[in-house]
């Protein structure tokens, strides 16, 4: 690709392609309002296509979760090759389960990744940055097989090769971020939030154990309870659930009568020894010791690619979250476990005092217990419950101070905002393109190169009535 320090640049992010891939999603009017998000992606797609900023191209950098590889669940087709939990299950993680999946999503949404195309061909760039819920562009299979389906819509099967090479140039994959020096650091966001991190980015495949006969991804906890839970129950909506506290689940499995909620307990226990025996996994020394030398040695290929001191690499890698799934105690309580225990205490110790204390404090002494269970419940609530967005807010000033750049750009949360850093720069964040709330949906950034001698400027924008519009915070 060129430098584009010519071109002007447009951020999106999480656009969830595909996220309708998955049993739970028969909803009408949810149907209709994935229609409106495609329609609007296509119509800003075609926009930018037709129209530049003084005569500048485009790079557009879209920033994470472009495919919602985590939320589709495809099964394998009648003797295709297949594990016993792919049948079960749904495609897993692998590389050629992940080609699969790209393949159905292009199908899927074929007019939008035609209008990319189109984008393409016109004589912009197209730069995708690896989020959590697409790290399956890790794969080079599922790179090329995007690159190969983009190039078909665009030139044609039957194009000269150097057409289709001239393309497909036009094409970067960014496993962790994307950087223009004095000007931009675009990076998802996710390893800032210990639910969808990972502990080595830029591998984030687990060698099989001894013995072990597969290569295995080092699922987030929301990789596996999309899988292993959220897929496997037609009625739960993960959108509402993530936001959900020990009682709403409670009530949740309360309302879903006697079979329903033996059938949720049954892939809620599932869901514990899968996301258990991940971290056993990735406790194992020999795969730690083998992961971490194949992630230091691509940081110091990343080093030379974008001319940033190794040191300066490794010091904005620190900066990542440690995942749940390294942490026994902290995925028990991502899965409610201390809850439980938490609430198997209380009752034994209100049984304790209902038998042993006698009159006032017979009375008391078990409400008093009840009442604690309920301000510790709120209180593990509160910190479990912590806001994305709040997450990803202190690492753009730590990032500022390493890497020269006036504007540092996340995704990942949703929220879109932008907020000024001490001295100088400026933090945003695109939210979402896909968001329910029809306020924060479709917004994007534009950074406009100025000319030489003036400063860069960049805007958050939402897409509006076949316009570009500043976005109303």
């Amino acid at each position: 690709m060129r430098s584009g320090l010519e071109a002007n640049i447009l951020v999106i992010s999480d656009l969830h392609l595909g996220e309708d891939l998955r049993p739970s999603v028969a909803n009408v009017s949810y149907l209709r309002h994935l229609v409106r998000l495609e329609r609007a992606l296509e119509a800003f797609l075609a926009h930018h296509t037709q129209n530049r900023l003084n005569g500048r191209p485009w790079t557009l950098v879209v920033n994470g979760d472009m495919v919602d590889f985590m939320s589709v669940m495809i099964l394998p087709d009648q003797g295709e090759a297949g594990d016993a939990e792919d049948r079960l299950y749904g495609l897993g993680f692998g590389e050629r389960q992940s080609q699969r999946k790209l393949e159905q999503v292009i199908v899927r949404h074929q007019g939008v990744f035609g209008k990319l195309a189109e984008f393409i061909a016109a004589g912009n760039e197209v730069v995708i940055v690896v989020g959590n819920h697409d790290f399956e562009f890790h794969y080079p299979t599922v790179q090329r097989t995007l690159v190969e389906w983009l190039c078909g819509l665009a030139v044609g099967a039957g194009a000269p090769d150097e057409a289709r090479a001239e393309f497909a140039k036009r094409i970067q994959f960014c496993p962790w971020f994307y950087y223009q020096k004095d000007l931009i650091y675009i990076e998802h966001g996710h390893q800032y939030d210990e639910y969808c991190s990972f502990d080595y980015l830029l591998h984030p495949v687990a060698q099989p154990k001894r013995g072990g006969r597969k290569s295995r991804v080092a699922l987030s906890v929301a990789h596996a309870g999309m899988r292993y839970f959220a897929n496997q129950l037609p009625a739960y909506d993960p959108h509402t659930a993530e936001e959900w506290s020990f009682f709403n689940y409670a009530r949740w499995a309360w309302a879903q009568g006697l079979k329903g909620a033996i059938q949720l307990f049954y892939f809620y226990g599932l869901l514990v020894w899968r996301l258990v025996e991940l971290w056993y996994s990735l406790i194992d020394r020999r795969v730690e010791s083998e992961r971490r030398a194949v992630h230091q040695e691509r940081l110091k290929e990343l080093s030379g690619h974008w001319k940033i001191a190794e040191e300066k690499l490794i010091a904005l890698d620190a900066l990542r979250r440690t995942p749940v799934t390294k942490r026994l105690w902290k995925l028990l309580s991502a899965l409610f476990i201390d809850r439980v225990l938490l609430g198997a205490v209380a009752l034994a110790l209100a049984s304790v005092l209902i038998g042993e204390t006698h009159g006032a404090w017979r009375i008391a002494g078990p409400i008093g217990v009840v009442l604690l269970f309920g301000v510790v419940n709120e209180l593990l609530n509160k910190l479990r419950l912590e806001a994305p967005s709040v997450r990803l807010r202190s690492a753009p000033q730590a990032i500022q101070r390493l890497i020269r750049a006036p504007f540092i750009v996340f995704g990942h949360s949703h929220a879109p905002e932008r907020l000024a850093l001490e001295g100088g720069g400026t933090y945003f964040n695109t939210g979402t393109w896909a968001s329910d709330d029809v306020r924060h949906t479709f917004t994007h950034l534009v950074v406009t190169v100025a000319p030489s001698g003036e400063a860069p400027r960049a805007e958050l924008r939402q897409w509006r009535d076949g316009s570009s519009v500043a976005f109303k915070e």
